[in-house]
């Protein structure tokens, strides 16, 4: 068994000297087996209003800049560098003692955009979140892998939102391109017609892109929550990039993620897409992934989805 971060839930650890590191956000500690105590350690600082790692350190756990704000958006704090940086130094991947002034994220208003890939087929979940959603995001777009007529009878059901249409024609990165251009907002969430945003992240929303842009970043990595015939698995937290700005290009035609360096992109642990997945679906997904790009079909993937959720550890 390997123990999940009690920060990201993530069970991958590298080994880094006398450290283990979480391969998502970068906590460091030194014993796997302490993390929960090390996390309530990272929120009473945190509540404290300062976490300065190098003029006092922890024992048993560390954390660079860059995790720091991981962390902390997680527990629902904001950070801000003690001492005055501009740009994409503000909270660094360099390995070195975290310092930041800390306080409660408060809830802001928005002007995010709702993008939505779909096909003819998913009307019914189209329609539900458009309703479900509507005063949610600033604009709601659809892109349809179908005809010009599915895409004006879904229209006029929902005649609040944009319903466009292009084939997909096997190229998930290309579609999601087409989407972000279509947006016309600064920030884009993209979302599946499986897939919604929680209350938590919901409500996070305003305050993330807010200091995200004070941060300089551009895209933003969500836990996925995966529920398989309505269980969740063992896939967590399964990290999608689906909060970026409108000028990121995504790239690979199965699996596609953001082009963006990487100290311009941030994880966001405040809250999580909710993704509903049929079993045999799954199964079906790995053949048709894998006949689309040689390796695309990862049958780790479809181990890990169909495997039952524990909040400690997985297989």
């Amino acid at each position: 068994m390997r123990l999940r971060c009690s920060i990201c839930g993530n069970w991958d650890w590298l080994a880094r000297d006398n450290w283990s590191e979480c391969s998502h956000c970068r906590l460091m500690v030194r014993d796997v087996n302490e993390v929960g105590e090390v996390s309530r350690d990272i929120v009473a600082r945190l509540e404290s209003g300062i976490v300065d790692l190098k003029l006092d350190p922890a024992e048993q756990w560390t954390l660079d800049p860059a995790g720091l704000r991981n962390a902390a958006w997680r527990f629902g704090f904001e950070v801000t560098p003690i001492a005055h940086v501009e740009g994409d130094a503000r909270f660094p991947p360099d390995y070195s003692p975290a310092r930041a002034h800390s306080s409660r994220a408060k809830a802001e208003p928005h002007k995010i955009g709702l993008g939505i890939m779909a096909r003819a087929a998913d009307a019914a979940d189209i329609v539900e979140i458009a309703t479900d959603y509507r005063g949610a995001f600033a604009r709601i777009v659809v892109l349809l892998d179908g005809t010009a007529d599915e895409a004006g009878g879904l229209a006029a059901q929902i005649p609040w939102i944009e319903v466009a249409h292009h084939p997909l024609a096997g190229d998930f990165a290309a579609q999601r391109n087409r989407l972000q251009d279509m947006m016309r907002t600064r920030w884009i969430m993209q979302i599946d017609t499986d897939e919604r945003p929680d209350a938590a992240l919901l409500d996070a929303l305003g305050w993330l892109v807010a200091a995200a842009d004070r941060d300089g970043l551009r895209s933003l990595g969500l836990p996925r929550r995966n529920l398989v015939d309505g269980v969740q698995s063992a896939s967590y937290p399964d990290i999608q990039y689906r909060l970026n700005r409108s000028d990121i290009r995504f790239a690979g035609r199965v699996h596609e993620r953001p082009v963006v360096p990487f100290v311009e992109s941030s994880l966001a642990l405040a809250g999580a897409l909710e993704h509903r997945l049929d079993g045999e679906r799954v199964r079906e997904r790995t053949r048709i992934y894998e006949a689309m790009s040689t390796g695309a079909g990862r049958p780790e993937d479809e181990t890990l989805l169909l495997a039952p959720f524990d909040p400690v550890a997985v297989p």
